[in-house]
């Protein structure tokens, strides 16, 4: 089995991040580099996205499982995840799996509900779409979407990542998403949830529900972004990792 690839920045207690759909870690490019001055930071490519190759089945699970062997190979140790809308799927999917293995989660604009079936449908045209026209006109529409700064400079950076996509692994990806179970499982570790408040894609409302659900979970509203809080609301972002990143090691090593 290929290896995934992760870069890996600093030193001390680990952070993995987990990117999105159509997104590949360099999704954390300049962002990641600021928190490597305190932690150790794992920025991984999914399978089938940047340099890791698709599996030969693709779930939320399996890919979690596959995350999940890579990371004991490499003697990670206890680490936090931070998981960008499909990359919090994959975490919770992981946390689910091996929960001694994670001192933490950050929901970075995702959910633990599943699609409802509305959404369902949209992923099925999504899939009908990229069938019959190709990536380039998806990422087109599907990028700017994503921000609430229609003019912000990265949306060409990220329409860039998003066009290396291949057509395989966003099918793939798009009824593994569709598929994907809910999570109810989040009372039993410390969450924190990063919500934009003009997210077109996971609405604030849905993610207040999330942090009413637990006593551990707490919840950040990035008063200026959409789905793209690394960008849009970056050091707002910044702060509230790191923050929850020495709360857990205190816990760690108390």
């Amino acid at each position: 089995m290929s290896p995934l690839y992760f870069k890996k920045l600093g030193s001390g207690q680990a952070i993995i991040f987990i990117h999105g759909f159509c997104e590949t870690h360099q999704i954390w490019d300049g962002f990641a580099e600021e928190l490597s001055t305190d932690f150790s930071i794992w920025c991984v490519d999914l399978p089938g996205f940047g340099k890791s190759e698709l599996l030969g089945s693709v779930t939320i699970e399996s890919v979690a499982h596959r995350l999940i062997q890579e990371i004991e190979h490499k003697k990670v140790g206890p680490s936090i995840l931070v998981g960008h809308s499909l990359g919090g799927y994959v975490a919770l999917a992981m946390q689910k799996a091996k929960p001694e293995l994670f001192a933490g989660l950050v929901l970075f604009h995702s959910t633990l509900f599943a699609d409802s079936e509305e959404k369902k449908i949209n992923r099925n045209k999504t899939i009908d779409f990229v069938k019959a026209y190709g990536i380039a006109p998806f990422v087109e529409t599907f990028v700017p979407n994503l921000f609430y700064q229609k003019s912000h400079p990265a949306i060409s950076t990220v329409h860039a990542i998003a066009m290396q996509t291949p057509i395989s692994t966003l099918i793939a990806y798009s009824q593994a998403m569709r598929d994907r179970i809910a999570h109810d499982h989040i009372a039993g570790f410390d969450l924190l949830i990063l919500a934009g408040r003009y997210d077109a894609i996971i609405p604030l409302s849905v993610s207040e529900q999330m942090a009413a659900l637990s006593e551990r979970a707490s919840l950040k509203i990035l008063e200026f972004s959409g789905h793209m809080g690394m960008f849009e609301d970056r050091e707002e972002c910044l702060n509230a990792i790191r923050d929850f990143g020495f709360a857990a090691l205190f816990k760690l090593n108390d």
